[in-house]
C-alpha cells in the first residue's frame, strides 16, 4: 500500500510540475504578445503574415496555370509541317527513300527526320518497308 500511495503521490507530483510549466508558458506568451503589442510588431508581423498568404496564393494560380497549359496539345509548328511536305515531295519524285538519303536531302539531323518520318507513318501518310538493314520510306498508296 506504501508503494501504491508513493506512486500515487509521484504521479500527482508530475502533473502538478506539467501544470506549472503550461501556466508559466502560458505567461511567456502572453508578455511576449504584450510586448509585441507595444512595440508595434504585432500588427507587422500581421502584414507580413497576410502578404505571404497573398503570395502563396498567387505562386499557386501561377503554378496552376503554367501546369494546364504544359498539359494542353500544341499544334505542329510551320518549319514542321514545312518539312514534311518536303519529305512528301521527295518521295514523289524519287519513289523510296532510305531515312538517311532523307536526312541528307533536307539537311536535318538523323533524330528530327526519323521523328517526322515516324509521324508521318503513323499518321499513315508513309509507309515502309525493311530491305537489309535499312528502313526505305515511301508514299503510302
Amino acid at each position: 500500500m506504501d508503494r501504491e500511495k508513493l506512486n500515487s503521490l509521484n504521479e500527482l507530483q508530475r502533473i502538478r510540475e506539467a501544470e506549472k510549466e503550461k501556466s508559466a508558458n502560458t505567461r511567456i506568451e502572453a508578455l511576449i504578445f504584450q510586448k509585441f503589442d507595444e512595440i508595434g510588431l504585432g500588427e507587422r508581423i500581421g502584414e507580413i503574415s497576410s502578404r505571404l498568404d497573398e503570395m502563396v496564393q498567387r505562386m499557386d494560380e501561377l503554378v496552376s496555370l503554367y501546369q494546364s497549359n504544359c498539359r494542353q496539345k500544341t499544334s505542329p509548328s510551320a518549319r514542321k509541317l514545312r518539312v514534311k511536305d518536303m519529305v512528301a515531295l521527295l518521295l514523289q519524285q524519287h519513289g523510296s527513300l532510305s531515312a538517311p538519303q532523307l536526312c541528307q536531302m533536307l539537311n536535318l539531323s538523323r533524330t528530327r527526320c526519323s521523328e517526322y518520318l515516324k509521324e508521318m507513318e503513323t499518321a499513315g501518310v508513309l509507309a515502309s518497308e525493311l530491305n537489309c538493314r535499312k528502313r526505305f520510306y515511301s508514299i503510302r498508296q
